[in-house]
């Protein structure tokens, strides 16, 4: 009798175990893409002809950002050690660097940025509220030429 309860409690351990590792396994993923505009910059919209995309994907607590930008009416320009980054503010305002982003341009006008950051529960629910946007800073518009807010939607596995 004795073993027959200590392997019913080593088969519950297993499959108690098992169910712990599965729940680490299915983290969600949210995903969002975004237009760059002079329109969407904040306190004031900019008169550019610059655009560019940004795509945001948070799986897990890892947000790795990627995008482009082309036509911007002045050179880049270096703010808090980059002259792109997501930032934090809802749409129509103005909010602090969350993180620099890591721009390849070869005329400082056209280029492309990615980046990568581990979040906290906290700036992981700011993403999926739609708190984080990315902004090209240059030297005309120093608080920033384009920008785009994200609205990430869950994605499906």
């Amino acid at each position: 009798m004795h073993t027959r309860n200590t392997n019913r409690w080593a088969v519950l351990t297993l499959v108690g175990a098992g169910l712990l590792a599965l729940a680490g396994c299915g983290s969600d993923k949210y995903v969002a893409t975004t237009q760059l505009t002079g329109a969407n910059e904040a306190p004031s919209p900019v008169t550019t002809n610059a655009t560019g995309t940004a795509t945001a994907m948070l799986d897990g607590d890892t947000l790795t950002i990627t995008g482009s930008f082309n036509g911007l009416g002045s050179d880049l320009h270096v703010v808090s050690g980059s002259s792109a980054h997501v930032h934090k503010g809802a749409a129509g305002t103005a909010g602090p660097v969350v993180f620099p982003l890591t721009i390849t341009s070869t005329d400082q006008r056209n280029g492309t940025f990615t980046g990568t950051q581990e979040l906290s529960g906290d700036e992981q629910e700011d993403f999926k509220n739609g708190l984080y946007y990315v902004n090209v800073h240059t030297a005309t518009n120093q608080g920033g030429e384009i920008r785009g807010q994200f609205v990430p939607l869950r994605q499906d596995d």
